[in-house]
């Protein structure tokens, strides 16, 4: 029997780490790891992430214009775009959060090309919304082309789409 305490006190005296002791070792560095990782990456908004955030807008509208058979529009002023919906013979914003007015960065500007032709804001002064691109609720939308530019950075993407709400973004060489 002592033999078996001394075992015991043996193996408790090692100098080693337990598998636990590691394992919240190895979860410090996983977590410091990727704290770096965020601070670190560049957060600045670029014209191919925010193409991109304007595309997905425009399929979820889409789409919701088929599934609740709603006819919905984007209206695009100046630096911001938002989506609005035909009601009471009007067009309405829609507030939920993925649908609200966007304003995009500061250094980006947006440019939409309707047949073929860039579209100059109205100057009615009307303070009814007026959509530029319309989604039907047969799936049809208006066919359009849609570039963001960011001088500063020589960078320029266009999003385009068919009758049939085909979407593309290609990156575009500046003119």
């Amino acid at each position: 029997m002592q033999s078996t305490k001394y075992r015991k006190c043996a193996f408790r005296e090692g100098k080693g780490f337990t598998l636990i002791e590691l394992l919240v070792v190895v979860v410090i560095i996983g977590v410091l790891t990727s704290l770096i990782a965020i601070s670190i990456s560049p957060n600045k908004p670029s014209p191919q992430r925010e193409s991109r955030r304007f595309q997905q807008v425009l399929t979820a509208a889409r789409e919701q214009a088929v599934l609740f058979n709603q006819e919905l529009g984007v209206e695009l002023k100046g630096d911001s775009y938002r989506v609005l919906q035909w009601r009471a013979q009007q067009w309405w914003p829609l507030d939920t959060e993925q649908f609200s007015e966007y304003r995009l960065p500061q250094n980006l500007s947006q440019t939409l090309w309707l047949d073929g032709l860039a579209h100059e804001e109205s100057a009615s002064g009307s303070d009814l919304p007026q959509p530029q691109i319309l989604f039907f609720s047969t799936g049809e939308v208006t066919p359009f082309g849609w570039t963001l530019r960011d001088p500063a950075l020589n960078d320029q993407w266009r999003l385009s789409a068919n009758a049939l709400g085909q979407f593309d973004l290609q990156p575009e060489p500046l003119q």
